[in-house]
């Protein structure tokens, strides 16, 4: 299941149709128009309703429908799910799901080259758990809803970022492509299937079915995101398997991988909103990811705040069978700091006109010598 030479092939192909937008926007030099879709499409019903130029309403409209096998039943509960659990999902992503993407030594390149996580960390991690709400909502892919149009601007804020690596002449082949397939898969992947790993890890139950549907919901967003069919896993069976391969290709050591879980680590540890103490962080981050992940990271050692882990997990197994359980993972504590840090900067998931490119000639530079090391 999924040999490498499938995958080596999927290292190669992006996302044809977002690429097709940004290479047209770039050769008119018609910068204005990145910030008006923007500003245009806020809602997925904008889709239809604007006065961007045709070339970029007919991708909008293109691919803003819902594919064939999409369940709709699958969907509700996917919602449901999601809605019962919000807080410990979205905690899932800073400690679990982006640092388990920054072990794969190449896809993790891009992430760090074009600064989008490194400049400024808190910004990306809101930006990523406001995404990830808009495509949860149980309204996600209705007119009202904001899930359609906040992927499709993703996607074109991926080819934006794409286009300006090619265009540097130092991105390494060695690499794929930037922001290939593959990596599409074992990010969608690591917002589905790892983040129900975390939860289960945590002692939150997640039945079998419940599994299914919340990927499957994943399936249909990995599917406005421009995710090729092929890799997007049919059931539990295939999604493990595909996480797998994956992780077999790919988690090594980088100096990528690291800088990354660094910038991660000092947002969280400096943070004055937090209920925990110092070294928590990085000690629910080196559970929740494991030994071998860990390693990979450079994570630094835990501290006495590993005890206060069991804790938790018997609070979410308490609450299984008390429901009255106080838990404080679901005080409403992260909502909280994010509606106040998306108050004060609403995300608009802007389009990049250009990357910095002494910071990525620098990061380069780094790069190189890290490659040339290794061999």
């Amino acid at each position: 299941m999924y040999p490498d030479a499938l995958l080596d092939s999927f290292r190669q192909i992006t996302d044809e149709p977002a690429d097709r937008v940004i290479a047209k926007l770039f050769a008119l030099k018609k910068n204005q128009i990145l910030a008006q879709i923007s500003q245009s499409i806020q809602y997925n019903q904008d889709i239809f309703n604007n006065n961007l130029p045709d070339f970029v309403q007919e991708y909008f409209q293109q691919h803003a429908s819902l594919p064939a096998w999409a369940d709709e039943s699958k969907l509700q509960k996917g919602f449901d799910f999601f809605a019962q659990h919000t807080e410990p999902i979205l905690s899932m992503l800073g400690f679990l799901s982006l640092p388990y993407c920054y072990a794969a030594e190449y896809g993790v390149q891009v992430l760090y080259l074009s600064q989008r996580i490194a400049q400024d960390t808190l910004r990306r991690l809101t930006e990523t758990a406001q995404f990830v709400l808009d495509v949860n909502q149980p309204n996600a892919f209705s007119p009202q809803g904001k899930g359609i149009a906040s992927s499709l601007k993703v996607r074109l804020i991926h080819a934006a970022i794409r286009y300006h690596l090619e265009k540097s002449k130092k991105w390494n082949t060695l690499w794929g492509k930037p922001i290939n397939q593959e990596d599409m898969a074992g990010t969608n992947l690591a917002f589905s299937l790892i983040t129900l790993r975390g939860l289960r890890k945590i002692g939150i139950a997640v039945s079998p079915q419940e599994a299914e549907n919340y990927q499957h919901l994943w399936n249909v967003i990995g599917f406005f995101l421009g995710v090729n069919q092929e890799l997007l896993p049919s059931d539990n069976r295939a999604a493990f398997w595909l996480d797998k391969r994956i992780a077999e290709r790919h988690f090594r050591p980088s100096q990528a991988g690291r800088a990354l879980t660094n910038s991660l680590l000092a947002v969280f540890e400096n943070n004055p909103d937090s209920p925990f103490p110092k070294g928590f962080a990085t000690s629910y981050m080196r559970f929740l990811l494991g030994k071998e992940i860990a390693q990979i990271l450079d994570l630094p050692s835990s501290n006495w705040t590993a005890t206060l882990i069991p804790t938790i997990f018997q609070t979410n197994w308490n609450q299984r069978f008390f429901p009255w359980f106080p838990n404080p993972l679901k005080n409403g504590q992260i909502l909280r700091n994010l509606q106040k840090e998306l108050q004060a900067q609403p995300v608009d998931f802007a389009i990049p006109k250009q990357l910095n490119k002494k910071e990525l000639s620098k990061n380069l530079q780094n790069q190189s010598k890290s490659l040339t090391l290794q061999a």
